[in-house]
């Protein structure tokens, strides 16, 4: 079993990927047509996560980006869930580790503000 310090850290991660999917998903300025772009300006690397792009490239030829781009959410969000309940805790406290600047730079990678 991982040791409980990279399971947190693999929970902060997967939260910080969770909440960046989900700023360019509700962000409505943004067509799913630029997702791609998008998630090449991640510093998380999300371009360069082969799963990712791969699932995102499979739904733009299926004509579903958007749908893609749910499925990675509600993929992501089940990982957190089931990370936070590893480590008897909720997400809430995941966030509460992550300093709000990079959650801000996260934010506005997405183009979304979130003060």
């Amino acid at each position: 079993m991982l040791p409980e310090t990279e399971v947190n850290e693999r929970a902060r991660y997967c939260y910080c990927v969770f909440r960046q999917l989900n700023w360019l998903y509700g962000n409505n300025a943004i067509p799913p047509s630029q997702y791609l772009t998008y998630l090449k300006k991640s510093s998380l690397g999300l371009a360069g996560d082969d799963f990712i792009m791969l699932t995102l490239e499979e739904a733009t030829i299926q004509e579903r980006l958007e749908q893609g781009l749910q499925s990675l959410l509600n993929l992501y969000e089940g990982f957190l869930h089931a990370l936070c309940e590893v480590l008897e805790t909720d997400m809430e406290a995941v966030k509460n580790e992550i300093s709000p600047e990079l959650l801000q730079r996260l934010a506005a990678e997405m183009d979304v503000d979130i003060g």
